[in-house]
């Protein structure tokens, strides 16, 4: 079991999608062969990961986990096949103190083991709840888009997990991948090769582009997953390629150990 924090410091880069795609490409039976049995945690206050999969916002979600309600009382149930404890506006109050950041972690000690995955989606910022996600998870995911500051972007978020792997050792990078992209201008193509140029300097996996498509933003807006939606689009073959290689790539760490 992991648990997969999906964070950059930076907004747009296609952060909650990626979140919802790779809980959605867990739970679609076509995707896995069998249905993986899946958590989602949106610890951003805006609750876009919540709407995404469909979970009620005006129920109790992430702000009473950290806040310490215990779990089980909080998870609701998402028609896309998963489980999902929401986000609210409450977040934005959360603060830090000694130690505050392992809230997350001791909250999930007690249910991690009932899943076969757990999607972190966090903040585009760095702060108490991003931090609370890196201390929890056991995987990073790193999504940016196709621009200029991406290679800034990654440095950061690569910076903060290497801080973190020092109280939290199980901390790996999964991977870094582009979202909405476009392959048909040169600009993108050298922004790509330098993004997994870089990545590869740091020793982080290249995972894939999802390439752009409106397909995304109607999934969400219709709250369905995009493995129902548009499941021959090329998001949905993207991220489904994406998911594969998480999937491989944990395959191989198991043989190696």
């Amino acid at each position: 079991m992991n648990i997969y924090a999906i964070a950059v410091q930076k907004g747009g880069t296609g952060k909650t999608t990626t979140a919802a795609a790779i809980a959605q490409a867990a739970a679609h039976k076509e995707t896995t062969r069998k249905r993986l049995r899946v958590l989602a945690i949106d610890l951003d206050p805006q609750g876009n990961l919540s709407f995404a999969l469909a979970a009620d916002t005006n129920k109790p979600g992430s702000f009473e986990l950290l806040e310490g309600t215990p779990a089980r009382y909080l998870i609701q149930k998402s028609p896309q096949g998963m489980d999902v404890i929401p986000a609210s506006w409450s977040l934005s109050t959360i603060t830090s103190a000694p130690g505050s950041a392992r809230r997350l972690q001791k909250a999930l000690e007690p249910i991690k083991d009932d899943y076969d995955i757990i999607i972190i989606d966090t903040p585009p910022t760095a702060g108490e709840l991003q931090y609370n996600a890196l201390q929890a998870a056991t995987r990073l995911i790193i999504p940016l888009e196709t621009d200029a500051y991406n290679l800034q972007s990654l440095q950061q978020i690569t910076a903060a997990a290497r801080q973190f792997q020092k109280s939290n050792p199980d901390l790996l990078p999964a991977g870094v991948l582009l979202t909405k992209y476009d392959g048909r201008a040169t600009i993108n193509k050298q922004l790509r090769q330098a993004v997994e140029n870089a990545a590869g300097r740091a020793g982080i996996p290249f995972l894939g582009a999802v390439r752009k498509s409106v397909a995304v933003q109607e999934a969400a807006a219709l709250q369905v997953s995009l493995f129902d939606y548009a499941p021959r689009s090329n998001p949905a073959a993207d991220y489904r390629q994406i998911f594969k290689n998480l999937m491989k790539q944990e395959k191989s760490r198991k043989q190696e150990g």
